[in-house]
């Protein structure tokens, strides 16, 4: 990638000084409230630059795509469909797993993602709750 342009790096600074999966809408909000002027056209065009130059990673969720940043190394994701709360997690005995699968199938894995949907724990506490009453 050539060098960054200022939206690009802001784009790239806001993703990297966080632990957050970001939205495309998500991050020209915040941008803009920062004072970085940016349409959501430029927003989407620049994660698909720093998406495709390897500087941001993304996850597909059914109805968009959630960007993080890309020195965190492997991990997979537990994603709540109540509040939408990604918690990142990383379990050895899943990973040995895979690699075993695609080892039985003969199959040449160059990558995964792990995506796991269900209730967060808080979501299902205040379910409990309100269904209590």
């Amino acid at each position: 990638m050539k060098r960054l342009t200022i939206q690009r790096q802001a784009i790239l600074d806001l993703i990297n000084r966080s632990n957050q999966h970001w939205d495309a809408e998500e991050l020209a909000r915040c941008l803009n409230k920062n004072g970085h002027q940016l349409g959501i056209a430029t927003v989407y065009r620049g994660l698909g630059a720093l998406e495709n130059s390897g500087l941001i990673q993304s996850i597909q969720l059914a109805d968009k795509k959630r960007y993080e940043r890309a020195d965190k190394g492997h991990h997979d994701h537990l994603i709540c469909t109540n509040c939408g709360d990604i918690e990142e997690f990383c379990d050895d005995k899943i990973e040995q797993r895979q690699q075993q699968v695609a080892q039985d199938l003969s199959f040449h894995m160059t990558g995964h993602q792990l995506l796991m949907f269900g209730i967060c724990q808080r979501c299902f506490n205040q379910s409990a709750g309100s269904e209590a009453l």
